[in-house]
């Protein structure tokens, strides 16, 4: 469970990285921080201190709380090719548990005795399953309105960056992609495969936050036939 002050500092940073600022800036006062966050002055002057401590932030006394000129960023996009690009699609949730299991709690850097979300979801194109998706997302960023009504979570980037402001589509990640086969029967029968021979792509991917903390541990599987993977420098 992360602290007060860190749940601040997370979402200064995601402000940060994503361009809400520019070098030079003037950042919030403490006592806009109090107010938007509803946390005590400690609580405050502890995030904006890591920042600074980062080098992030710089404070000139009397002037306030600066974006310093000195920091860097980069932009990282991955992305599918498909070969269908006109495809009528959509997700659906079909399942979300609270889990624990041992395997899991190693890939997002949890301890024994931490659970995490599972979500399992299916994406469709005109009708016919192209990827099965299970997240694994660390419970301090799930929203538990989504036990109530999975749907909630179809879009489930872009409702993390609503409750969260957190924005997943930009974060550090690592992934991987191999060619499994066979693939694991329930994920081909979800996948409705037209025999056990077909493969499948197998992409694990860890999506991390600015302090390089695991906020979700992801394995997918894509039907082969369907994608092309397209790698360019930017």
């Amino acid at each position: 469970m992360q602290l007060k002050y860190q749940q601040v500092e997370q979402f200064l940073l995601y402000q940060l990285k994503n361009g809400e600022f520019k070098a030079g800036d003037k950042f919030y006062s403490e006592a806009e921080l109090k107010k938007r966050f509803e946390v005590s002055s400690a609580t405050v002057i502890k995030a904006i201190n890591e920042l600074v401590s980062k080098g992030l932030l710089v404070r000139h006394q009397g002037k306030g709380t600066f974006v310093s000129r000195a920091r860097n960023g980069q932009v990282v996009k991955i992305f599918d090719r498909e070969r269908n690009n006109d495809a009528d699609e959509k997700v659906k949730v079909l399942s979300i548990d609270k889990e624990h299991d041992p395997r899991i709690l190693k890939e997002l850097g949890l301890a024994t005795g931490d659970s995490y979300y599972h979500i399992m979801r299916l994406r469709q194109a005109n009708d016919i399953p192209v990827q099965l998706q299970h997240t694994y997302l660390v419970a301090d960023y799930f929203n538990l309105k989504a036990l109530d009504n999975p749907s909630y979570y179809d879009s489930l980037y872009e409702r993390i960056r609503d409750d969260s402001g957190i924005d997943l589509f930009s974060t550090k990640i690592d992934e991987t992609t191999n060619i499994i086969f066979p693939v694991p029967t329930a994920e081909s029968q979800l996948l409705q495969l037209d025999s056990a021979q077909q493969p499948a792509a197998f992409i694990h991917r860890h999506s991390y936050l600015f302090d390089n903390t695991v906020i979700e541990y992801v394995e997918s599987y894509k039907r082969w036939d369907y994608f092309e993977l397209e790698v360019k420098t930017i």
